[in-house]
């Protein structure tokens, strides 16, 4: 096999491979074997056919086809560790008996520069969330511990309300939910109109109101019917925290004064603020990365990458719902070209940063346990089970590895770049209750 080089477009080398008489007769005595497992011709004993026969029963295709494909092998094996990016390319072949020339683009993986000056990310005054972090869970304390004293009066902001809440939708009629009871506090800074409506009305009210829910991108809703019938309402008294509370109330966390409570609710915040910082930038810098990263890749690579794609999509049926999300075909392919770009340069930027810093795949029974963890109360299940799951499960073991390596990653990038202290937003206050409907 000879091989010419002729020519280089940034990461794209294009080669000829000319194959000798020699090479196409050993690719067709392959081929030959290979068509004899496959099939039985009428006159032959079963795998004695011979090649003449293959080659007038498929004509054009024996060598344009078949052969093709061994040679191909022969490429593919040719460029082993040449650090392509996507597979051989085939530009132009011309196969028969007399000769073989197969053009291939070879899609190596570009260039990269990563320029850190351009990622920014920003971490909260660590102070000020202490702060607050301390204020909340004092305030928390006070709620749990609240008194509460029967209310004859109209429902207002700070009262706990008990109430039962019946639910209609008012397309079928149906009842979803029958007299079920439930218990809101009556904050002021919660807009749900299950608690803006209550304020004002008086034990033994009914209140009925109507709700919408859009449920679909094309702007399909839902509409529901609220009855909330009010059973008690109650004066909350929240008890100061003093030194004899925490000694009595707080019992069990073993601490005689409000300052040594302080102190305590802070390293607790400190803990909790440091580990969030840390996700928080990693989850910056994945999502800065692509921007400050440069690729010399040719246009060649990313046509040929789209192509790739599409072919994919269309094997498993997915191609035309995504083009329908797009005006037509054109910007759809569009979207996918700019979405790959993104993809690579964050991969390739990855991948830099491991080899420059020496960082390996391969993670610890230690690293793993700690990742089971913090895992276990999302899945909802004990810390050991969640520890036998990412071991033992081959598709979860792999998930968590490549986590820990990007994460790895991510905290060598975090080292260099800029970090921004801003101030903690009031307006988006954590522990802030979500409604959840049915």
């Amino acid at each position: 096999m000879d091989i010419k080089e002729l020519g280089i477009d940034k990461n794209v080398v294009t080669k000829e491979y000319v194959f000798s008489k020699q090479e196409i007769e050993i690719a067709e005595r392959r081929v030959t074997n290979e068509l004899n497992q496959k099939y039985t011709i009428e006159g032959f004993r079963r795998g004695r056919v011979p090649k003449s026969v293959f080659k007038t029963r498929f004509g054009k295709s024996f060598y344009e086809i078949f052969v093709f494909e061994k040679l191909i092998d022969n490429i593919y094996n040719s460029v082993k560790g040449e650090n392509l990016l996507l597979v051989p390319e085939i530009a132009e072949s011309t196969v028969n008996a007399d000769e073989a020339k197969i053009v291939v683009y070879l899609h190596k993986k570009p260039e990269i520069t990563i320029d850190y000056e351009k990622i920014k990310v920003k971490v909260t005054n660590k102070e000020q969330v202490l702060d607050n972090y301390v204020e909340f869970r004092l305030k928390t304390f006070q709620e749990e511990n609240a008194i509460l004293e029967p209310k004859d009066g109209e429902a207002d902001y700070e009262d706990l309300v008990k109430v039962k809440v019946t639910i209609l939708s008012n397309d079928t009629g149906k009842e979803l939910i029958k007299e079920k009871e439930d218990e809101y506090v009556l904050y002021k800074d919660d807009e749900r109109p299950i608690v803006t409506n209550v304020v004002g009305h008086k034990k033994g009210d009914i209140v009925e109101f109507d709700r919408e829910f859009d449920v679909s991108e094309e702007g399909k809703k839902l509409s529901y019917h609220y009855k909330i019938e009010i059973l008690e309402i109650y004066n909350r008294n929240l008890p100061e925290i003093t030194d004899e509370f925490v000694k009595t109330t707080l019992s069990e966390m073993h601490l005689e004064t409000v300052e040594a409570l302080k102190n305590k609710l802070r390293e607790e915040g400190e803990q909790i603020y440091e580990s969030e910082t840390k996700q928080s930038i990693r989850e910056q810098i994945l999502s800065l990365l692509p921007d400050a990263t440069e690729l010399d890749i040719s246009e060649k690579t990313i046509d040929y990458a789209v192509r790739l794609i599409v072919a994919n999509m269309k094997e498993e049926n997915s191609f035309e719902n995504f083009v329908k999300k797009y005006n037509n075909e054109e910007e759809a392919l569009k979207e996918l070209k700019e979405y790959y770009l993104h993809d690579l340069k964050k991969e390739l930027a990855l991948d830099k940063i491991a080899k420059e810093n020496e960082i390996k795949k391969e993670v610890t029974d230690e690293e793993l346990d700690s990742y089971a963890e913090i895992l276990a109360p999302y899945w909802g299940i004990s810390v050991e089970r969640a520890k036998v799951l990412v071991k033992e499960r081959a598709d979860i073991r792999k998930e968590v590895e490549n986590t820990i390596f990007v994460d790895k990653i991510l905290d060598v990038i975090a080292e260099k770049v800029e970090k921004e202290v801003v101030d903690v937003d009031k307006d988006n206050k954590e522990g802030e209750e979500n409604e959840k409907e049915q």
